[in-house]
C-alpha cells in the first residue's frame, strides 16, 4: 500500500518496529498502543488487520481502540477490520508439518473455548527435526458480528459489510473482515 498511498503503521512491540525499520526503511512505522495512540491527523482509510483486535481482551480496552479509530477518522473514512468472530473448536488436536527458520517442525494444535470470557485459546506443541521441543499459547478474544456492530456504532461508524471473504456478504467464521464508514 505504501507504494501508492501515504501510510503510517503502528505496532505495539518494539522488536517488530525495529525489524520493520531495518527491512523497510522507507515505511513510516510508529511504536504505539492502538488503545491510546494519537497521530494528530485523520485518514481516508484505517485498517486493523492480522487479527490485532482479537488480542484486546477487555471491553473497555476495545472501546478505547474504537476511540482511537474515531480520533483518526473524518466523515467518510473507511475502517477495515479483520478479527475473530467465532471460536475455533476441535474435538481432536490437529497435526501439521511446518517449515520454519530452524527447519521442519511437527506441530500439534489444540483449542479451548471459554464462552464467558469469549476467549479462544490455541495451544501448540512444536517438535523440530533436531529433537528440540517447545510449546506456546495464543489467546484471542472473539467478538461476534453484532458486538462489532455495536462497538462501531458507538464510535460513530456505520457497518457496510461483514464477510469472511468466501462470498459476498457471507459469514462462516472463524475470522471475518468488517468494513465500516465514519459518519
Amino acid at each position: 500500500m505504501a507504494h501508492c498511498f501515504d501510510c503510517i503503521g503502528v505496532e505495539f512491540q518494539p522488536g517488530l518496529v525495529d525489524y520493520d525499520r531495518r527491512t523497510r526503511p522507507g515505511l513510516d512505522i510508529r511504536l504505539g498502543d492502538m488503545r491510546t495512540i494519537r497521530l494528530d491527523h485523520t485518514a481516508d482509510v484505517l485498517t486493523c488487520l492480522g487479527n490485532s483486535l482479537s488480542y484486546v481482551y477487555d471491553n473497555q480496552d476495545i472501546q478505547a481502540v474504537f476511540r482511537t479509530f474515531t480520533a483518526h477518522a473524518r466523515s467518510g473514512t473507511l475502517l477495515v477490520l479483520c478479527c475473530s468472530v467465532a471460536p475455533i473448536e476441535r474435538d481432536a488436536p490437529q497435526e501439521a508439518e511446518v517449515e520454519t527458520g530452524s527447519g521442519t517442525a511437527h506441530v500439534t494444535i489444540s483449542y479451548e473455548w471459554d464462552l464467558r470470557a469469549q476467549m479462544n485459546t490455541m495451544r501448540r506443541h512444536w517438535v523440530f527435526d533436531s529433537g528440540e521441543e517447545t510449546r506456546d499459547v495464543i489467546r484471542r478474544r472473539v467478538l461476534g458480528p453484532r458486538e462489532l456492530e455495536l462497538y462501531a456504532a458507538l464510535a460513530g461508524f456505520d457497518i457496510l459489510q461483514i464477510t469472511d471473504g468466501i462470498g459476498a456478504g457471507t459469514l462462516h467464521g472463524p475470522t471475518a473482515y468488517t468494513v465500516a464508514r465514519y459518519k
